[in-house]
């Protein structure tokens, strides 16, 4: 199964893949992820927001292609033995992008329980991509 959510963002591909890779920039509309590296094999790791430290998150970098593609692995390994892939693409179109990210795999967390169900992705992937264009539109 995989998920999808897109969105157009009124800037060049460069800014967005800017703010997506920089660890300073994301921590203000994603995660705060200390560990991060913008390098193939690098894994990562992060909780949810709000200092609960429930969710452990655990990511490789699988692939990058500067200015259009980041995928990464995303896993839950305190909840599950499954693995998933994150996949962000960006396509940039006189001056427009459009950030898709694909979400492949969810049904390899059905051990992980109704929290990690496809429909909680998908509102969490739609409001992290509305964070980065609202993001990105108020750096100016």
């Amino acid at each position: 199964m995989m998920i999808t959510s897109s969105i157009v963002i009124q800037k060049k591909a460069s800014i967005i893949w800017e703010v997506l890779t920089d660890k300073n920039q994301f921590k203000q509309w994603y995660f705060d992820i200390p560990d991060f590296a913008l390098e193939k094999g690098l894994t990562f790791h992060f909780y949810e927001p709000g200092g609960k430290n429930k969710f452990l998150h655990e990511c490789t970098i699988l692939e990058i292609i500067p200015n259009k593609k980041l995928v990464h692995t995303w896993t839950h390994p305190t909840f599950s033995q499954g693995v998933t892939t994150v996949s962000w693409l960006l396509q940039e179109n006189e001056g427009l992008t459009t950030v898709t990210l694909h979400h492949e795999g969810i049904e390899n967390l059905h051990d992980a329980g109704p929290e990690f169900a496809s429909e909680n992705y998908q509102t969490g992937w739609d409001q992290i991509l509305s964070n980065l264009k609202k993001f990105v539109n108020e750096k100016d």
